[in-house]
């Protein structure tokens, strides 16, 4: 994974002011960011994860064994690793989702991330008791998801749901989520995040 540094940002106190999607979403959500390997995924949840350490938010990311977070590349896209919790776990979506629920529950988070790419859980129980931890603790949630954009979503409880494209700019991109669910009326006001070459490691 190599994750290119966006364009600094921080939650607008405006909500008519076009903003990147990580300074909209409420906190008590669940996001889905949905998208094959180079869609920009990974991007634009490092994106909350920026956003969730501007304001002290302490971050936790879930994957499986061996995943594809590369610390380094976190480092390049000014993520502080030393405010960043990486847990790994089997390669299974259930084990994910419970290593989630148990950061969500422990009040210490205001942000996790989970890495569901390998598969999500069966049922609706996991993401109803994720949703309703991240209520209750005021924290968001993000699921990274292998899913296309036709597909149905993770599940109910998803408040917004995005699939990011991109767009050339000479030596630049542009990463704009398209917002395929959207029980929070963001749609209008959010904005791209722009990014340096080389574009083919993005993710």
């Amino acid at each position: 994974m190599n994750v290119p540094a966006a364009v600094p940002f921080a939650r607008s106190p405006d909500a008519t002011t076009p903003a990147p999607l990580p300074a909209r979403v409420p906190m008590g959500r669940v996001v889905e960011l949905s998208g094959a390997v180079p869609s920009g995924r990974t991007t634009v949840a490092v994106g909350f994860v920026l956003d969730a350490q501007r304001h002290g938010d302490p971050v936790a990311w879930v994957q499986c064994e061996r995943g594809g977070l590369y610390p380094p590349d976190l480092a390049d896209a000014g993520v502080d690793l030393d405010a960043l919790a990486v847990v790994q776990v089997p390669r299974d979506g259930s084990a994910l989702a419970r290593a989630g629920e148990l950061l969500l529950r422990s009040g210490g988070f205001g942000l996790v991330v989970l890495d569901l790419t390998p598969g999500t859980p069966r049922g609706s129980a996991w993401i109803v008791r994720l949703g309703a931890l991240a209520r209750h603790h005021h924290a968001r949630v993000v699921l990274l998801t292998a899913s296309d954009a036709a597909a149905p979503s993770a599940g109910a409880l998803v408040a917004v749901r995005a699939a990011p494209t991109r767009t050339h700019h000479g030596d630049r991109y542009a990463l704009t989520p398209a917002v395929l669910r959207d029980r929070c009326d963001l749609a209008p006001t959010i904005a791209p995040t722009r990014h340096p070459a080389p574009w083919q490691v993005l993710r």
